[in-house]
């Protein structure tokens, strides 16, 4: 299975990269923020935030770009907004996709979470608490 791996620098790319490693046999690429690229195959796109989002819209054709390219079975993001924007591009291009939010967000799915509710195949929360409606508990993932 072809996965395509997204998130921002920082945080939400070592909560990515720890998820990547219980996904050990199949094709993996990623996508981050940052310019120091991973090893293999990486892409990057520019770091911006949902309140924005304007700013993610210039780069909706690379994400689409990115998703074609790349032809990934399955699109999964930790966040943040960037990953929305290839959730969103992936969705667009008919690709199943799952975002995983933040085990900081203890007591409130994150905004970029909130927004994939509306259009992503599955939505992740680390915290049984908040497990309702789309957004599903299926254990600790870190």
């Amino acid at each position: 299975m072809k996965l395509l791996l997204v998130a921002s620098f920082g945080g939400h790319w070592v909560q990515l990269k720890r998820i990547s490693e219980l996904l050990d046999g199949h094709e993996k690429t990623y996508v981050t923020t940052s310019n120091n690229l991973v090893q293999g195959s990486a892409h990057s796109i520019g770091d911006f935030s949902v309140r924005e989002f304007y700013k993610g819209l210039i780069q909706f054709p690379k994400a689409l770009k990115i998703i074609k390219k790349t032809q990934p079975d399955v699109v999964i993001s930790t966040g943040a907004a960037p990953g929305v924007l290839l959730l969103f591009a992936a969705f667009i291009l008919g690709k199943k996709t799952i975002w995983i939010d933040s085990i900081a967000n203890s007591k409130r799915l994150s905004l970029s979470g909130r927004i994939s509710c509306l259009f992503s195949s599955r939505v992740l929360t680390q915290w049984p608490e908040l497990a309702r409606g789309r957004v599903q508990y299926l254990g600790r993932l870190l």
